[in-house]
C-alpha cells in the first residue's frame, strides 16, 4: 500500500477529485452561491503557483552557474546550443505542420452554424475586446515578432530589472555570460565559489521539493475552479475545432516527440512519460510552462540522468522559445476561424500562418492563455475577422491545459537529447525516482 502512497500519485487524485468537484460545483452553481468557498479556492491555486514562480529565477540563475562552471569550454557549450535551438526549431515547424494537416481534413469550421457563431461571439464580445486591446496601434506594431527584436532583448541593459520583470532569455544571458566568465577563476578562489553556487542550488532544489509537498492542495484548488467555470454547454457547438485541436496535440505528443526519444536516445518512451508524470501534472493543473520549469528540471535532472550543465541550459531556453502546443493551438484556430467566415487560404497564406505562429508562440509569455492574444498578429494580415478569437476564448482553458503539457514535453525531450548527443548517460533512474518519490509522500 505504501508503494502508492507517493507524491505524484497523491498530486493525480487531486487532480481527479478537483475535476469531479469543480463539475458538481458548476452544474449546481456552488461557488456563485458561496464566494466565500470561491476565494478560498482561487487563493489556494494562486498561492500553489506563486510558490513555484517565486523559486524560478533564482534556480535558473544559479543552476545555470555552475553549470557553465562545470563545463568550462564554450565549443561545448556553442554545440549545446546550436543542437537545443535546431531541435526547438524542428519540433515547432513540425507541430504547425501537423496542426494545418488536420485542420484542413476535418475542417472544423463547417460545424458551427452561422446563427451559433455568431451568438457565442456576441456573448464573449468583452473578452474578445480585452484580448485585442492590447495589441492595437504601437501596441501590436511593439509585439509583432521578429529575428530582430528578439536578438536584441536577449542582452539586457539593467539585469535587475530583468529579475524583476520575470525576463527568463536577458536572466538567461547574463547567467550564461557570469557563469563563463567566473570559469576563469582559479585556485581556491574558484572551488569556494563553485562550492557557494553549488549550495545555493541545492537550496534551491530543495525549496522546490517544500514546495511540491503542497502541490495536492494546490492542484486540487486550481483544477476545481477551472472546472467549474468551463462552460461545457460551449463544448457541443465547437466540439469539432477542441478535437481538432486535441488530436494535433496527441499526434505531436506521441509521433514527434516518441520518435525523437526513440532515435536520439536510449530511453524507451514510456519510462520518460513516466519519470515526468509529476511535469505533465504541474502543466495540466498551473497552464503554465514557467511555473512547471522548476519541477521539469528537477525531473530531468534526477529522474533521467541529464547533467544540470545541460538540463539548466535547456529547459529555461525552452520554456521562453519552445511552445509547439501553442503553435498547434494558432495555427488550427486561425484557418478555423477563416473557416467559420468561409475565407479561403491558400498554400502561401497557410505557410505565413506557420511562420508567424512559430514566431507568436516564441513571443508568448509561458503563462496561461498567452497564445490566444497573441492570435491577433495571426488573424489580421489574413484580413480573418478578430470577432472570430471570442468562440477560441470560449473553450481554451482546458485546451491551454494540454497544450501546456505538450509545450514542457517539448522542453525535456530537447534536454534528453541533447544530453545524449553530447555522449551523456540518460537513462531512466528507477531507484531514485522511487526514492524521491517516497521521500515527498
Amino acid at each position: 500500500m505504501k508503494r502508492f502512497l507517493t507524491l505524484p500519485n497523491a498530486i493525480l487524485a487531486a487532480l481527479l477529485a478537483g475535476l469531479v468537484f469543480g463539475w458538481i460545483a458548476g452544474a449546481t452553481r456552488l461557488l456563485e452561491r458561496f464566494p466565500g468557498l470561491n476565494e478560498a479556492l482561487s487563493l489556494g491555486g494562486d498561492l500553489f503557483k506563486q510558490l513555484i514562480l517565486m523559486v524560478v529565477l533564482p534556480l535558473v540563475f544559479f543552476s545555470l552557474i555552475g553549470g557553465m562552471m562545470g563545463i568550462g569550454d564554450p565549443r561545448r557549450l556553442g554545440r549545446v546550443a546550436l543542437k537545443t535551438l535546431v531541435l526547438y526549431a524542428l519540433t515547432g515547424a513540425l507541430a504547425c505542420t501537423i496542426a494545418l494537416v488536420f485542420v484542413n481534413t476535418l475542417v472544423p469550421g463547417r460545424h458551427v452554424p452561422a446563427e451559433t457563431r455568431d451568438q457565442i461571439a456576441k456573448d464573449y464580445e468583452a473578452q474578445q475586446k480585452k484580448l485585442v486591446a492590447p495589441l492595437a496601434g504601437e501596441a501590436k506594431e511593439a509585439m509583432r515578432p521578429t529575428f530582430w527584436k528578439f536578438a536584441r532583448s536577449l542582452v539586457p541593459a539593467n539585469v535587475v530589472d530583468a529579475l524583476a520583470r520575470g525576463q527568463m532569455l536577458p536572466v538567461i544571458f547574463f547567467a550564461l555570460l557570469f557563469g563563463l566568465t567566473a570559469a576563469t577563476l582559479s585556485g581556491t578562489r574558484r572551488d569556494r565559489f563553485v562550492d557557494l553556487v553549488g549550495s545555493i542550488t541545492e537550496v534551491m532544489i530543495r525549496m522546490v521539493g517544500v514546495v511540491m509537498k503542497f502541490a495536492p492542495v494546490g492542484v486540487f484548488c486550481l483544477i476545481a475552479t477551472a472546472a467549474a467555470s468551463l462552460g461545457l454547454a460551449l463544448i457541443r457547438p465547437l466540439a469539432m475545432y477542441c478535437l481538432v485541436v486535441v488530436l494535433a496535440l496527441a499526434a505531436h505528443f506521441f509521433i514527434v516527440y516518441g520518435g525523437l526519444i526513440k532515435l536520439l536516445t536510449r530511453v524507451p518512451f514510456l519510462q520518460f512519460c513516466r519519470a515526468l508524470r509529476p511535469v505533465f501534472i504541474t502543466a495540466f493543473s498551473t497552464s503554465s510552462s514557467a511555473a512547471t520549469l522548476p519541477v521539469n528540471l528537477e525531473c530531468v535532472t534526477r529522474r533521467l540522468n541529464v547533467p544540470p550543465s545541460v538540463g539548466s541550459f535547456v529547459l529555461p531556453i525552452g520554456a521562453t522559445v519552445n511552445m509547439d502546443g501553442t503553435a498547434i493551438m494558432q495555427s488550427v484556430a486561425a484557418v478555423f476561424i477563416a473557416q467559420l467566415y468561409s475565407i479561403p487560404l491558400n498554400v502561401p497564406q497557410q505557410l505565413a500562418i506557420i511562420l508567424t505562429a512559430l514566431l507568436a508562440s516564441v513571443g508568448s509569455a509561458p503563462i496561461p492563455s498567452a497564445g490566444v492574444a497573441m492570435l491577433v498578429l495571426i488573424l489580421e494580415p489574413l484580413g480573418i475577422p478578430l470577432e472570430g478569437l471570442a468562440l477560441i476564448w470560449a473553450v481554451d482553458r482546458p485546451l491551454d491545459m494540454l497544450r501546456t503539457v505538450v509545450n514542457v514535453t517539448g522542453d525535456g525531450v530537447a534536454a534528453a537529447a541533447v544530453a545524449t548527443m553530447e555522449g551523456e548517460d540518460v537513462r531512466y533512474v528507477a531507484e531514485m525516482a522511487a526514492t524521491a518519490e517516497s521521500a515527498g509522500a
